[in-house]
């Protein structure tokens, strides 16, 4: 992995060379317009539409990250007399760029799928989240999402791998005299960085937010939004100057952590200080931001619907069972949501399989719900935290549920097993009564969602989205349950554009419960729905601290 480096002479010698860097006119003014770009784009993205502007920003910042990137790379290697003169220092830059802008251009394209994991630096989610799949791709991206994610992690080695090559060839070209560096020793370059600056900014930043989060309780409404407000701005702001240190750390590491002590000309002293009016203008940008992400994190954070996940209230009974739903029902949720499976007679039982020990009387048990049938299933057991309960079908759950007049969210567990008629049986038997008692049904197979809409308009039918990383814009459905992890504001927003609620599955802390709040969903589905009622009722000052959150999450 390279050298071992002392973190304090590291540090040092790594702050020291920014330092020198900002001295350098054209570097600290062209950053800072880089970072002004950003910021109006992060201000952009808290409004729907504008589309054509944001995309020319996206661009416009890229483009000018590869000329930035050129540019420190030539004032690391050109002489004191060309970083004296700011015309003579750009136009060797651009020489240069010409003779290595194709591997700029792969470098900072790459950089931009690599942070992915880290922080969207207020576009690449978004952008991921504008990606339209091919219909009949959706169901295989979403049925196989194991093995997509672990294609995706193959793939993110790969392509680590290869920004690492072209650091590489970066290394040599820049710096003749450089011994090539080949194979994974190059990955220090990469994980230094990592570690020595962008954990350390995670850490922090997600300390003053736990910190906001404990005197939640203990502001007044004003001194609270002042507070979380100014906590929002100054930490926006050293999320910048940390992710402009990690870039530059990067590009330090890959040609060797060279000394860059320049001797500037004391004649032109006003070309090597900080150009204070684009530094006061990124400023202005993040306070706006701070502003407006505030403000449309207040709006957002209205009641959200409650929704018993499973039927369950914590442990007070077996998921799925009628035993739990009299228990859940009497604290009134909106919602009581179910799974129901297909039985081997073409019939419906009200179980998810995988979350509760299905055995027989004689304790044996039982795997695939599909190859028993109905009559078969009605003499096993399922057992969950010490409790015991029969199965039971679809039918006697909707009776038990039309009796005290609750709602239900019906999930349909599509498997391979299901008959190739299983949809439309289901609607036959279902659909009309699903129809009357005002329920909804939702499934994870958007074929069973075109499915069930073309058999019955009338049919309240959502989409079940496991993975945030898709555009559900060609994706029409009635609603749309969104997993909580990679959540962000862009998805709910597609959705709402064309009328349709969200609810998010499955928030079970009182901390995530806020956050989703201020993410704007509609309903949660929670196994800790009491939890959720309780938040419901918390006054506004107790989700300033999720509205920081969610600005952090932007940028680490």
């Amino acid at each position: 992995m390279g050298e071992r480096v002392k973190p304090i002479n590291y540090y040092r010698r790594l702050f020291q060379t920014s330092y020198q860097l900002l001295k350098v006119r054209a570097v600290n003014l062209g950053w800072l317009l880089l970072l002004a770009l950003l910021m109006t784009l992060h201000i952009l993205m808290l409004n729907p539409g504008l589309v054509a502007i944001k995309v020319i920003l996206i661009i416009g910042f890229l483009s000018g990250l590869i000329f930035e990137l050129n540019l420190i790379l030539t004032a690391f290697t050109t002489n004191k007399t060309i970083l004296n003169q700011t015309d003579l220092l750009m136009l060797t830059a651009w020489r240069r760029l010409s003779k290595r802008w194709l591997q700029l251009v792969a470098l900072v394209i790459l950089l931009a799928v690599l942070w992915l994991p880290f922080g969207d630096a207020g576009f690449t989610a978004p952008v991921l989240n504008l990606v339209m799949l091919p219909l009949k791709w959706v169901d295989i991206v979403v049925m196989q999402r194991r093995v997509v994610v672990v294609i995706l992690v193959v793939l993110y080695a790969v392509l680590l791998y290869v920004f690492l090559q072209l650091l590489s060839y970066l290394r040599v070209t820049v710096k003749p005299e450089l011994v090539p560096i080949s194979g994974w020793h190059r990955l220090v370059w990469f994980l230094r960085p990592l570690v020595a600056i962008w954990l350390p900014m995670f850490i922090i930043n997600h300390l003053v937010v736990s910190g906001l989060r404990v005197l939640s309780n203990q502001l007044s409404n004003g001194i609270g939004n002042g507070t979380s407000l100014l906590a929002l701005v100054v930490l926006v702001a050293f999320s910048l100057i940390g992710l402009s240190v990690f870039l530059l750390a990067i590009i330090w590491e890959s040609i060797a952590q060279p000394k860059f002590q320049p001797d500037f000309s004391d004649d032109d002293e006003h070309l090597h200080s900080m150009a204070w009016f684009p530094t006061g203008l990124v400023m202005l940008l993040v306070i706006l931001f701070g502003f407006q992400a505030f403000h449309f994190g207040s709006v957002a954070a209205s009641p959200s619907l409650t929704i018993a996940h499973r039927g369950v209230i914590g442990n007070n009974g077996v998921p799925n069972s009628l035993d739990a739903f009299e228990n859940t029902v009497k604290h009134k949720p909106s919602f009581v949501e179910i799974d129901v499976q297909e039985t081997k007679d073409g019939q419906f039982v009200v179980s998810h399989g995988q979350d509760v020990n299905l055995k027989t009387d004689t304790g044996a048990k039982v795997t695939d719900i599909q190859n028993l049938t109905l009559e078969q299933l009605k003499k096993h057991h399922a057992e969950k935290n010490g409790k015991t309960t029969t199965i039971v079908s679809l039918a006697s759950y909707l009776k038990a549920a039309k009796k005290v007049n609750q709602r239900l969210i019906v999930e349909i567990k599509v498997t391979p097993q299901d008959s190739a008629d299983m949809i439309q049986r289901f609607d036959t038997q279902y659909g009309e009564q699903l129809i009357s008692s005002h329920d909804f049904v939702h499934t994870m197979s958007y074929q069973a969602v075109l499915k069930l809409k073309q058999l019955n308009p009338n049919l309240i039918v959502g989409y079940i989205v496991p993975l945030n990383v898709m555009s559900i814009k060609n994706l029409p459905a009635d609603f749309y349950s969104l997993q909580a992890i990679g959540l962000n504001t862009t998805m709910i927003r597609q959705a709402h554009s064309i009328g349709a609620p969200v609810f998010v599955w499955t928030p079970d802390k009182i901390a995530d419960m806020q956050i989703m709040r201020v993410l704007g969903v509609d309903g949660q589905i929670t196994n800790q729905m009491t939890q959720l009622q309780q938040v419901n009722r918390q006054p506004l000052k107790q989700f300033n601290w999720a509205i920081v959150e969610n600005v952090v999450n932007q940028f680490c």
